[in-house]
């Protein structure tokens, strides 16, 4: 009997005690590889998080807390190390979130356990840890699946952007496949977004851009302590100061590329990104006015403004359009005119041709009861600097209908 309680008390003490998980393996080149490959399959979709069935229910995230869950993820599943930098602030390496942990033996089971430590990342680190710590830069050719993209942006009264997205896949044409989160997904809880055809409008500036994850033996160390065979680079940094946005991302596109694609296919593919994109700007919108609905209309703090404002996806989406009419401008230029594409963007961009019932039913904006607008009328908005990006304003002035009364609540930035 007393070997049975001495037994029992042990084990007690082991399991109050116990680690989020046990890693018995190490990171190498061959388990980046399977990173890669790994980040491609359905473990990694829309709905990993909100699944009641997935052994990962319960995560919620903002954009940079979904790079560091897919890392973990992997790295729990794989019984690999994982550690962020110093996400107290503090210089102490025993103050880093890792898998050694035992702060979190209240949740229960290794995956429950999991759930509460990016829980915690959540709530500790975000797009700038990141950055600037637990990531490195890599060349254009060592961009891969399960690389990440992070940009941050000046906004105004000394405010700035920050956004990380994840690269899920890489496509033929050198596009990306990516999957993120936002604020506002992050407090209705929804499923991870993504674009399975993106490309990026925010040129990178040292040390925001294409990166990957580091070690956790290699936290704090500089670009030379890095495997090679990993990429770790700064070219991105050098040759975005010698080129604009949109051939910095066409060289990108082009190195990444696997296969050719003509005028009429670019074409065809701008127009398609760019209508998911102008319908989805309906629920972004949504979101904001659901929340007021929710407050009474009360003007927005600053963390409820970050959350549902849209002033950074207002000028990515403005980018894409952007893209369009070179793309349109190429293309007549070479005269390759042919295709639905070619004919909506004559039509948006200079007004030419009879195609208005043809676009609105290839892409209806449906942004209110009873108002549906089409591509041609988005941009006219938006290019006059119509549409508002601020959260406390009305449907009608969200959306450029009218442009009075504006809200008189603060803008943040």
């Amino acid at each position: 009997m007393k070997t049975f309680l001495s037994l029992l008390l042990l084990t007690l003490s082991v399991s109050a005690t116990a680690a989020v998980w046990e890693d018995t393996n190490t990171w190498s080149l061959d388990y980046e590889k399977q990173f890669t490959e790994w980040v491609q399959t359905n473990n990694v979709r829309e709905g990993m998080f909100n699944d009641r069935n997935s052994p990962y229910y319960g995560i919620s995230t903002d954009c940079a807390d979904t790079a560091y869950a897919i890392r973990a993820i992997f790295a729990f599943e794989h019984k690999l190390p994982f550690a962020i930098s110093n996400p107290s602030g503090s210089r102490d390496v025993s103050k880093s979130l890792n898998n050694k942990s035992n702060k979190f033996d209240y949740a229960g089971p290794e995956n429950k356990r999991l759930v509460a430590l990016i829980t915690e990342i959540g709530d500790s680190v975000g797009t700038e840890n990141l950055t600037r710590l637990d990531t490195f830069p890599v060349a254009i050719k060592s961009i891969v699946p399960g690389s990440i993209f992070t940009y941050k942006m000046a906004a105004k009264f000394g405010k700035f952007i920050r956004h990380t997205y994840n690269i899920k896949g890489i496509n033929p044409v050198g596009t990306f496949d990516v999957v993120y989160s936002t604020q506002a997904n992050h407090k209705s809880r929804g499923d991870l977004l993504r674009r399975r055809d993106r490309e990026f409008e925010n040129l990178p500036n040292d040390p925001w851009g294409f990166r990957r994850f580091k070690w956790p033996e290699l936290l704090n160390k500089d670009l030379s302590a890095i495997p090679a065979e990993l990429g770790p680079s700064m070219e991105q940094y050098n040759l975005a100061r010698t080129m604009d946005t949109r051939t910095f991302f066409k060289y990108v596109g082009k190195q990444l590329a696997t296969t050719n694609e003509s005028s009429s296919e670019r074409m065809t593919r701008l127009f398609a990104a760019i209508c998911l994109e102008s319908q989805a700007r309906v629920g972004y919108v949504n979101d904001a006015l659901n929340h007021l609905n929710q407050t009474g209309n009360a003007c927005m703090n600053y963390e409820e403004f970050d959350a549902y404002s849209t002033p950074a996806r207002d000028g990515a989406l403005k980018e894409m359009y952007l893209k369009f009419q070179q793309a349109l401008s190429e293309s007549t230029q070479l005269r390759l005119t042919d295709g639905n594409a070619y004919a909506f963007a004559q039509y948006i961009f200079n007004g030419k041709g009879s195609v208005q019932a043809e676009l609105q039913a290839a892409c209806p904006v449906a942004y209110k009861n009873g108002m549906v607008i089409d591509l041609a009328v988005f941009w006219k908005r938006m290019s006059a600097d119509r549409m508002s990006s601020h959260p406390n304003d009305t449907v009608e002035v969200r959306w450029g209908e009218k442009t009075s009364p504006a809200t008189r609540c603060k803008r943040w930035y």
